[in-house]
């Protein structure tokens, strides 16, 4: 068997072989590139990130409407309109 023209073969795989390692050293070059993350927040998310530490600092129980509503209890002067009560539950239910 003849090989002929088998220079011409060994110069592409040589040069494919040049291309790659150059694309091999970029590519590790850009992996090495120390790269950080930012996080930009709107006006908005700011405003609300500080209404809503401001509501965490807020008790969740209001302890004045409840003694409030407790003393009107226990003195019987707490009623409720049954109209008000029937609305209600017919707007829960609906």
């Amino acid at each position: 068997m003849i090989v002929n023209n088998v220079n011409p073969m060994a110069n592409v795989y040589t040069s494919n072989a040049l291309v790659s390692s150059r694309y091999a050293s970029a590519a590790i070059g850009a992996r090495n590139i120390q790269k950080r993350d930012e996080l930009s927040l709107s006006r908005e998310a700011q405003s609300f990130s500080e209404i809503l530490q401001k509501l965490r600092g807020e008790p969740e129980v209001r302890q004045d409407k409840v003694a409030e509503f407790e003393q009107k209890i226990s003195s019987g002067t707490y009623h409720i309109e049954s109209e008000n009560i029937a609305a209600s539950l017919l707007l829960s239910r609906f």
